[in-house]
């Protein structure tokens, strides 16, 4: 079943200049200057990443590297508070931000499956243990929480490590940066320790010359810092993501769901309360979405800002998008691009927000940009969709309305799509929509 707006689309342009800012923007590094925590752990990368801007990861490392960003802010924000997240502190020249800071640092590092061992990811502790000695805290927490992904459930595992040797810690992070700062001077990167990633897909392989560099020596190990898991504080963590639950009064997104949105709220109703794992699951696609959102909509200085509308007791703002309203959605099901002329059919929640968001804004074009996260190398679509009879849509946009303004019967209302969404929607056994609905 196609979109509403289905019939009332003039025509359908594939943006090619502005797909092409856009990768531009997501693969642009920013300049640094100051020697980093995270440049320290591998100095040769680093090096190579600075001195080498054209040697670019893949779409899909920048996709999880993205996601992994996304989540750490999320999740931050989400257990902690302002004052106490993403925190700079200093040491000997070296700048470092530590993910949660109140009382002792916290690492959160994002993977595919956890380490059964600690120090098979030794990177992932010297990083913590170089944030406790920046610190003077003998103790911090490493967290590790394995993506939603390929069927797996979330999880969260939670370690404290205690670091016995802070003086040995101190002294290699000097030595390290001096040796990645003399590299950057003279451009030679020849006394740079081997890193990690040699003989493991490392971007910079063929120019690193890591087969015959020195092994990196490690400022932490299993004689100087005792690692104990500590499930109570995992736990803790997980329950203490909650999210607040929608209010009865109307918003845009729900003429797009008219029919949930009656069910919301009729009488005695109420969504069903996520569990921890959901939860989790829905912290990490809204950190990668933001952070695809900030990357896109902030990438062009002065290209987007937002305009005030309204419908009736419906107070929104739709962002235009180099003078267009645009919408920006990841996908996770299509593992090739939507033909254009199929839009209205695979999409039809995506082609009814931009519908009424260009009828609100009284704009005949409006942009859908579209993020295919299962396609490897190119990623990004942008569609120019050009719009007619604004009137009648908005005259749809008001009916749907009125109909949930006076308590109508959830039946009354246009049924949700795509169909497929009907699986884990909380009424779904009584909501009538899905495949043939009307």
């Amino acid at each position: 079943m196609a979109a509403f707006c289905a019939p009332y689309i003039a025509g359908t342009d594939a943006n090619r200049t502005i797909k092409e800012e856009i990768v531009a923007v997501i693969n642009r590094q920013s300049a640094r200057k100051r020697i980093s925590v995270t440049d320290l752990i591998n100095p040769r990368q680093r090096f190579f990443e600075r001195t080498h801007p054209e040697v670019q990861p893949s779409p899909e490392r920048r996709q999880a590297m993205m996601a992994g960003t996304g989540f750490h802010e999320a999740f931050g924000r989400a257990v902690s508070t302002e004052e106490f997240v993403e925190q700079l502190v200093e040491f000997q020249e070296i700048v470092g931000k530590i993910d949660i800071y109140e009382n002792a640092p916290v690492e959160l590092k994002t993977t595919g499956s956890i380490p059964s061992n600690v120090f098979w990811r030794i990177d992932h502790v010297e990083q913590l243990g170089m944030y406790c000695t920046m610190v003077d805290r003998p103790m911090g927490y490493l967290l590790y929480y394995a993506r939603a992904e390929y069927g797996r459930q979330p999880e969260l595992r939670a370690f404290d490590l205690e670091f016995t040797d802070q003086s040995a810690i101190a002294a290699e992070m000097v030595r390290r940066r001096d040796l990645l700062r003399e590299a950057l001077r003279t451009g030679e990167p020849g006394r740079l320790p081997q890193c990690a990633w040699y003989g493991r897909n490392c971007d910079f392989a063929d120019i690193c010359g890591c087969a015959f560099a020195e092994p990196l020596v490690r400022m932490a190990g299993p004689n100087t810092a005792q690692v104990s898991e500590n499930p109570d504080l995992a736990a803790r963590l997980m329950g203490s993501i909650t999210f607040e639950k929608p209010g009865p009064e109307i918003k845009l997104n729900d003429l797009v769901f008219p029919r949930k949105a009656a069910f919301r709220r009729a009488p005695g109703e109420e969504e069903e309360e996520a569990d921890a794992q959901e939860r989790m699951a829905s912290l990490q696609r809204q950190g990668f979405d933001q952070m695809l959102g900030d990357a896109v909509w902030y990438g062009f200085p002065g290209a987007s800002k937002r305009v005030p509308v309204t419908l009736g007791p419906i107070r929104a703002s739709v962002l235009l998008f180099k003078g267009a309203p645009a919408i920006l959605r990841t996908n996770k099901g299509q593992k090739e691009m939507v033909e254009r002329k199929r839009l209205a059919e695979v999409f039809p929640h995506y082609i009814d927000r931009l519908g009424f968001e260009c009828a609100l804004a009284n704009s005949e074009r409006g942009r859908l940009i579209v993020y295919y996260s299962l396609i490897h190398d190119d990623k990004f679509m942008v569609y120019d969709i050009w719009f007619k009879n604004l009137g009648a849509i908005r005259a749809e946009m008001e009916r749907r309305l009125d109909l949930l303004e006076s308590g109508a019967p959830p039946e009354q209302l246009p049924a949700c799509q795509p169909p497929w969404m009907v699986k884990f929607c909380d009424y779904k056994d009584r909501c009538g929509c899905g495949e043939g609905a009307g």
